[in-house]
């Protein structure tokens, strides 16, 4: 997907004193998070100068021995790796670049277990590569003639694999982003009574919360966690409609398809919610989303709203809650925090991926994805520049990079 790792080397430069004095070193190990040309773009939040016309004192002309550039000979792509040697100018929000690389895709071995959430499809007679194509976990997933298939006794082949059945996977990436798979067991999205009952038991009515309903952060949100039923509704007529809408437009077809008597189907219901405590849509395994009025206050567009909805959408889909938590009991036993920590990760990396697919379906703009989460980030509003990219950020736009930018692999197509 990504280029052949391109080394772009240059000699000495003339740049500004604090700039030349320092010896080359990465100052930037990350991701393109904006471009214009491939002189104009930015790796982590931060602007790449790599014309070194742009490093001359004011007045200066660049002659025919100046420096060349050392920008990338093609245009980047949002989510493209790259290295960046040269000194960081942490105020102005910049690097100075004295030498570029493009780094290689990920090609190591990806495993998990999702829902498929769009109907498989086959691979056109006399293609390169052939078989059944699934879309779970935020991947295109390629299960060949290669691949060991299991497949639970309701299934009797592959053609009876349908969006809504779950799999379990193991594989690779290829140059197009797509997983090739070395291992795949699929059956029916079953829910027991014990995930019926979590359900049940986190039944939100906004009509039954008190207006004046707090949480004791130190009491209870320490101890016991969040109580969803003390989030008091925020009432806002046009806000509420707005995240119903958005929301709306973000269920996957196989579950609007679902009849309303089948255990798998989630009725997704939002809930504007007023609370401080939350940066973030709280998600409960029955579907609701509760989404503090903040969170839509300091959104820039409905594409990024979108994004929040559809993660918390995408936590319900992959019925994380209920799926984690005997895994959680055993991490605070074993390794504490920092266990728990560690699903809470990659909690938010399943759901990051899978929203960028709802986003995409119903027409959104995946590339503003990592944009409301960097927004959201801070305790207070301040703009995306003033803000340093989390975690989280850098790991949506390796995404859109890896799995989402390849042409060929026809993903950015409704």
């Amino acid at each position: 997907m990504k280029s052949t790792a391109l080394v772009l080397l240059c000699g000495l430069v003339c740049v500004p004193v604090a700039v030349s004095q320092q010896q080359e070193s990465s100052a930037i190990d990350g991701y393109v998070t904006r471009v214009a040309s491939n002189s104009d773009f930015d790796v982590n939040g931060l602007h790449v100068f790599c014309n070194r016309v742009e490093y001359l004192p004011p007045g200066s002309v660049r002659s025919a021995t100046s420096p060349p550039m050392v920008c990338p000979a093609q245009m980047p792509f949002l989510g493209e790796a790259m290295a960046i040697y040269g000194a960081e100018d942490s105020q102005g929000h910049s690097v100075y670049a004295t030498r570029i690389e493009i780094q290689p895709s990920h090609s190591g071995e990806i495993s998990g277990a999702a829902v498929i959430d769009a109907e498989p499809t086959q691979d056109a007679p006399g293609a390169q590569t052939s078989g059944l194509i699934v879309r779970a976990d935020g991947y295109r997933i390629r299960i060949t003639s290669k691949t060991k298939v299991e497949l639970n006794p309701l299934l009797q082949s592959l053609a009876d694999v349908k969006a809504g059945d779950w799999i379990k996977y193991k594989g690779r990436p290829d140059a197009a982003g797509v997983l090739i798979a070395d291992f795949v067991h699929i059956g029916p999205n079953a829910i027991g009574n014990d995930e019926e009952k979590l359900r049940a038991d986190n039944e939100y009515d906004p009509s039954t919360v008190p207006a004046d309903a707090r949480q004791n952060y130190l009491k209870d949100v320490v101890r016991l966690g969040l109580d969803p039923k003390r989030f008091p509704p925020f009432k806002d007529a046009a806000m509420q409609a707005r995240i119903e809408k958005i929301g709306s437009d973000l269920v996957p077809a196989y579950q609007r398809a679902l009849a309303g008597s089948d255990p798998a189907k989630i009725d997704f219901r939002f809930q504007l919610i007023d609370t401080k405590l939350l940066r973030d849509a709280l998600t409960l395994p029955n579907g609701i989303i509760l989404v503090p009025h903040q969170v839509v206050e300091r959104l820039q567009n409905d594409s990024q709203l979108a994004t929040v909805l559809a993660d918390g959408m995408a936590r319900a889909l992959e019925r994380q809650q209920y799926r984690t938590q005997g895994e959680r009991k055993v991490a605070w036993l074993v390794g504490g925090m920092s266990s728990e920590m560690a699903i809470r990760t990659e909690e938010k990396e399943q759901s990051g991926r899978v929203s960028l697919a709802l986003l995409h379906d119903a027409g959104y703009d995946i590339d503003q994805a990592p944009v409301a989460w960097w927004l959201l980030d801070p305790i207070s509003q301040r703009p995306l520049t003033d803000i340093e990219i989390s975690d989280r950020d850098i790991y949506l736009y390796s995404i859109l990079g890896e799995t989402w930018h390849d042409p060929n692999a026809d993903l950015r197509k409704p």
